[in-house]
């Protein structure tokens, strides 16, 4: 499981970058026979994207240097085991970036001057997508997830619990020996019988670690997350956390024995009570505001105001998201600024972007749809 996060994003638009850009997207399976097909589609996208580039008269050495690292993707069967439910890789001379996603994804690739990224819409989008972290001495976890399933994120040296940075104590004695803990190396020791009977204050050190860790990972996002523990561990980790996006409501459930589809059972309807009031918020701001300047159902206005930084809530239409209709037929390759059929996703695609860059809030929705009936309206903040 890869983050993808706001500095991804500002990464992928970044202005200016020369050369032939191009995002490829394909669904994924974690297993059955599907997943040994995989690799076979992924190698038919991405030869559809080279012929479509010597279509547009790049030479051949260029366009095989340019998807070098889709094909050695390709190669990486190892890789093809890892997988998540979506893929998603962005190439450009001289630079690559791929993401393990935890959504489901359309078969297309585009080929133009920029990447896009509205085919992430649902990884990008305030509803659905969230963050669980199981706060345990013994076992400290982030996951990452949606509506469906929830996946663990790999979080390097971030102690994952308490005996990574305070060992325990020699047989027969009460001195512990040292443990280098934490990020910062520091040593810590304790007297006593265990895990469980550690001093309050060391604990607290053990979460402040944790906390601390986690920044590196969090400070570009922006997802609800759901702390999953009992107290007073939870307590504890609310004082020493800096993740501004932790729900009031949390899972009092001790972690430890819970499976990931269990801490998604435990946690989905703490989100989906936020989310339902998130919308609502929303859909009674476009209301109260619609025919007075701030909100509007125009996608020129709306487009326009994205780019200037004025849209504070971006309402979308998923279903489908147009990036989805347009890869519904199987493996597609379209060319930006050529395919009128495309126009509108390109546009959806600016005016998302532009939103999520300047912190505003994309909301996507299905039954009911976006007020007005349309495929997109916004609710501006000035």
């Amino acid at each position: 499981m890869d983050l993808f996060t706001t500095a991804d994003l500002e990464a992928l638009a970044a202005p200016g970058e020369q050369g032939t850009h191009v995002s490829l997207f394909m669904p994924t399976h974690r297993s059955g026979s599907e997943l040994e097909a995989d690799p076979l589609r992924w190698k038919n996208l991405v030869r559809g994207v080279a012929s479509v580039l010597a279509a547009r008269g790049e030479r051949k050495p260029d366009i095989d240097e340019l998807l070098a690292p889709a094909w050695e993707l390709h190669a990486d069967s190892s890789a093809w085991e890892r997988m998540s439910d979506g893929l998603a890789v962005f190439l450009r001379p001289g630079w690559t970036r791929v993401y393990r996603v935890p959504v489901d994804v359309p078969e297309v690739a585009v080929v133009g001057d920029r990447f896009v990224v509205g085919p992430l819409v649902r990884v990008l989008a305030s509803d659905g997508h969230f963050l669980v972290l199981t706060v345990s001495q013994r076992r400290m976890r982030l996951l990452e997830g949606t509506q469906h399933r929830l996946d663990e994120v790999a979080l390097g040296d971030v102690p994952a619990s308490l005996r990574d940075v305070i060992a325990p104590p020699e047989r027969g004695g009460a001195e512990a020996r040292p443990l280098g803990g934490g990020r910062s190396g520091t040593a810590v020791f304790y007297g006593g019988a265990g895990d469980d009977n550690a001093k309050k204050d060391d604990v607290r050190w053990f979460l402040k670690q944790v906390a601390d860790g986690l920044h590196d990972y969090l400070s570009q996002q922006d997802l609800p997350m759901v702390l999953v523990g009992l107290e007073p561990l939870v307590g504890m980790f609310r004082e020493v956390a800096s993740y501004g996006h932790i729900l009031d409501r949390d899972v009092r459930q001790n972690p430890d024995q819970l499976s990931a589809a269990d801490l998604h059972d435990a946690a989905w309807p703490v989100v989906a009570e936020r989310l339902s009031a998130v919308r609502q918020h929303a859909v009674d701001r476009f209301a109260e505001l619609n025919g007075t300047g701030l909100a509007s159902s125009d996608l020129d206005q709306i487009e326009e105001a994205a780019t200037a930084g004025r849209v504070e809530t971006l309402l979308l239409a998923a279903n489908p998201w147009c990036w989805e209709q347009v890869g519904a037929a199987g493996p597609t390759v379209v060319e930006l600024g050529r395919d009128p059929a495309i126009a509108p996703c390109e546009r959806l695609d600016r005016a998302a972007t532009g939103t999520l860059l300047r912190r505003g809030q994309v909301l996507t929705f299905t039954d009911p749809g976006v007020p007005g009936g349309g495929q997109v309206a916004a609710v501006f903040r000035y």
